[in-house]
């Protein structure tokens, strides 16, 4: 009997069949399942966009007509000022088209009159946000102060379980009476009602020591706005509660350990939530408590995920740019640079266009910021040519929550050393 027909990609000859083993489905199964952390890290890679870098995949030519703006014979360029009346028409024209949906979340506007190679200065460019590596090297100067002193820990997975059987050995059985002398206690403690009863919790070894601890956060539909990064929020990790300001990034499993920061997170979505705090082994549930009313309100959930200071958090910056005449793949762009120097200093990253065509910076045009721009394949003039430029941001330090009771204020998380009990 003749062997079964392979599934193969469209358009593939039978020479090239003889290269596949087996069919293209099942050859790559392994590689399309994204793994799934023991610890809750699940694989909730955000879809491949343009902006994230370019990919393998060759798009379709675009189906509307683009009949070229140039003449048959060669014209020569005429350098003509730029007035701040277009490029302002221009972006607001934009703007009411995409509304609140907007196609390139990421996206600044820059003044005629700003240099992009200054107001950017600390931005670099990426080949690809999730393949490209990060040199961390050049952080350094901007990194927060002890950033290096975080406890760091190579592998998590053996040191949980190293301290979860150090935590069983010996101990006091369940259910014997003991009393519990404490030092330092704080004045506010000593003139409490002896009728309220007090929690002690005892701390796994190292969690009284910082790092950089990740937990997913999940906001509801039903929540009534989004939730910006670096708002502040009242978070509970176990027994322990904090005060914190999370920046927000998006969830997965990257080559590179290189994640999106996420300026809002919206109703119905799921990200991570990053903060300086000290350490909790586990898949620990998480409780996000907003502060802005007079209580604390629930606002989202998660789970801790394993802590780590190598996460690189990436804000990226998008500059677009409207293509002004198009010949074949050859495109001169406008309103993306205003001046000579800014093109040159950009003239190294790659180009895309929102339906996800790559290019690149070929030449400079005259000293208004125009400049030809060569691309794989035709695109339309209702377009946008962009770059995407990244800058490494920084998980800020939790504090202790202040609660007001009676009319004072005092502390409601206390973190004692090991010899104050």
């Amino acid at each position: 009997m003749p062997p079964p027909p392979k599934k193969l990609p469209k358009g593939t000859s039978s020479y090239q069949a003889a290269w596949f083993l087996g069919d293209v489905s099942d050859s790559y199964s392994d590689d399309d399942q994204e793994p799934v952390d023991e610890e809750g890290d699940l694989a909730m890679d955000e879809a491949f966009l343009p902006q994230d870098g370019p990919t393998a995949t060759i798009l379709p030519e675009p189906t509307e007509a683009t009949p070229s703006e140039y003449p048959a014979e060669t014209e020569a360029f005429v350098d003509t000022p730029l007035a701040d009346e277009d490029v302002n028409e221009y972006r607001s024209s934009r703007k009411t088209s995409a509304g609140e949906d907007l196609e390139f979340p990421d996206e600044i506007e820059l003044h005629p009159n700003v240099l992009a190679r200054e107001r950017l200065a600390r931005y670099r460019g990426l080949r690809s946000l999730k393949t490209s590596t990060w040199d961390t090297s050049y952080d350094k100067p901007h990194e927060p102060e002890d950033y290096d002193r975080l406890l760091r820990i190579p592998d998590y997975r053996a040191a949980r379980k190293s301290v979860v059987n150090d935590t069983l050995v010996g101990g006091i059985s369940p259910g014997t009476r003991v009393s519990v002398h404490l030092r330092n206690v704080p004045s506010h403690f000593q003139h409490q009602d002896r009728r309220q009863p007090l929690t002690a919790v005892a701390l796994l070894k190292h969690e009284q020591k910082r790092t950089v601890v990740h937990a997913t956060i999940s906001l509801p539909n039903s929540s009534p706005s989004p939730l910006p990064s670096k708002c502040e929020l009242l978070v509970q990790i176990g027994s322990r509660r904090f005060v914190v300001n999370p920046q927000f990034s998006q969830s997965g499993n990257t080559s590179n350990d290189v994640h999106k920061y996420l300026r809002f997170l919206h109703p119905g979505q799921t990200a991570v939530a990053s903060f300086i705090a000290p350490v909790t082994w586990g898949s620990v549930p998480v409780l996000y408590f907003s502060l802005s009313s007079a209580s604390p309100a629930l606002t989202a959930t998660g789970t801790v995920l394993p802590p780590s200071p190598s996460r690189v958090l990436t804000k990226r910056v998008i500059l677009t740019g409207h293509p002004y005449k198009i010949h074949k793949k050859l495109v001169t762009v406008r309103y993306m640079f205003f001046n000579t120097q800014d093109v040159d200093y950009f003239k190294a990253l790659r180009l895309f266009t929102k339906r996800g065509r790559q290019g690149f910076i070929k030449e400079s045009l005259g000293t208004h910021g125009y400049f030809k721009a060569v691309f794989d394949g035709r695109i339309s003039p209702m377009d946008a040519v962009g770059i995407s430029l990244y800058k490494r941001v920084w998980p800020r330090s939790a504090r202790a929550w202040r609660s007001v009771e009676s009319g004072e204020e005092h502390e409601g998380e206390i973190l004692m050393r090991n010899n104050d009990i």
